[in-house]
C-alpha cells in the first residue's frame, strides 16, 4: 500500500513539474527556472528507491536550465543546487561535473565550479579533466600558481591523461616559484612511465625543469647586481666574481648558461623560457587584457 502511494505521489509530481514548465515556456513571462531543488534523500523516497532514475529526471532539468536562451538574464543560482543533486544521485557521472564546472566558471561562480570539480575529481577517479578544469580555475581565475600546479598534478596521474597536461605542471609550478616541486613531479613520471614516447616527452620537460630552476636563481641574482650597481652585469662570470652566485650552474641541455636578448639567463643551445610571471605594473596595465587581472604578482624571493 505505502509503494503504490509512493509511487501516485510521485507521478503526481513529476506530471506537475512538466505542467507547470510546459506552462511556463509557453508564456514565455520568464527565463526557464527551477522553482525547488529537493534533496536527494526526498527523491530516492520518491523514487522507491531508483535513485538513477531520479538523477537522470534532474539531469534532463539541468540541461534545460544551462540550454535556456535567456539563461543570463535569469542567472546561474540553482546550476550548483541542480548538478549537486544530481550526482549525489549518481556520483560517477562524470559529465555532469564537467559540464557544470565549464558553465559556472564562466558565469563567475568561482567557489561553486571549485567545488563541483572537486567533488567530480574525488567520485570520477579516471577522467582527468576535472582536475585538469580546477587547476584552470586556480590559475585564471585566483591567481594561484601553486595550487594550479597541484591540481594539474592530479590531472596528470589520471589514467589516460594527454601528455601535454605535465608540461601544464611544469608551467604552473615554474610561475609559482616551486621549479623544484615540478622537476620533482616529473621526474617521478619518468621513472613510472611504461614506454619510450612518454619517457622521451619527459625528459626534455625534465630538462626544461632544470633550466627555470637554474636559471631563475641566476636572474635573480643579475636583478640583484642591477639594483645595486645601475647597469646589468656584462657577463655571468662578473656575478661569481663578485658573489652574487657561487658558480655559474651546467645547462641541462648540454651548452651553457648566457644572458638572452630580453634580459633572462637562457641555453645557449635552447633558448625557450617558460613566461615570468606578472609583474605588479603589469596586472594594473588596462592595455594587457583582462585575463591578466587576475593573477597575482610573484612574490619577492
Amino acid at each position: 500500500m505505502e509503494r503504490a502511494l509512493r509511487l501516485a505521489v510521485a507521478l503526481v509530481l513529476a506530471a506537475a513539474m512538466v505542467g507547470a514548465a510546459g506552462r511556463l515556456r509557453a508564456a514565455r513571462q520568464k527565463p526557464y527556472d527551477v522553482e525547488v531543488v529537493p534533496t536527494a534523500a526526498a527523491v530516492r523516497w520518491l523514487s522507491l528507491g531508483h535513485a538513477l532514475t531520479g538523477a537522470n529526471l534532474y539531469w534532463l532539468r539541468t540541461v534545460q536550465y544551462i540550454g535556456e536562451p535567456r539563461a543570463e538574464e535569469r542567472g546561474w543560482e540553482k546550476l550548483f543546487p541542480l548538478v549537486n543533486l544530481v550526482t549525489d544521485l549518481d556520483p560517477g557521472h562524470g559529465y555532469a561535473y564537467q559540464v557544470a564546472g565549464i558553465v559556472l566558471s564562466a558565469a563567475g561562480r568561482i567557489d561553486e565550479s571549485n567545488g563541483i570539480l572537486e567533488k567530480g575529481t574525488r567520485n570520477v577517479k579516471n577522467r582527468y579533466i576535472l582536475p585538469y578544469l580546477r587547476a584552470f580555475n586556480a590559475f585564471y581565475h585566483e591567481g594561484d600558481w601553486d595550487t594550479a600546479g597541484r591540481w594539474a598534478e592530479i590531472a596528470a596521474r589520471t589514467p589516460g591523461a594527454p601528455a601535454h597536461v605535465s608540461q601544464n605542471v611544469l608551467a604552473y609550478y615554474v610561475k609559482g616559484q616551486r621549479a623544484e616541486a615540478a622537476l620533482e613531479f616529473l621526474e617521478n613520471a619518468y621513472r613510472e612511465a611504461e614506454d619510450d614516447e612518454t619517457r622521451k616527452t619527459l625528459d626534455g620537460q625534465i630538462k626544461q625543469a632544470k633550466l627555470e630552476r637554474d636559471a631563475g636563481k641566476v636572474d635573480e641574482a643579475a636583478k640583484r647586481y642591477t639594483e645595486r650597481n645601475g647597469r646589468w652585469p656584462p657577463t655571468l662570470h662578473t656575478l661569481v666574481a663578485e658573489g652574487y652566485i657561487d658558480a655559474i650552474p651546467p645547462d641541462p641541455y648540454g651548452g651553457k648558461l648566457v644572458l638572452g636578448k630580453d634580459g633572462r639567463v637562457t641555453s645557449s643551445v635552447h633558448a625557450y623560457r617558460l613566461a615570468p610571471p606578472p609583474t605588479a605594473s603589469e596586472l594594473t596595465d588596462p592595455r594587457l587584457g583582462p585575463a591578466l587581472q587576475h593573477v597575482k604578482p610573484a612574490s619577492p624571493p
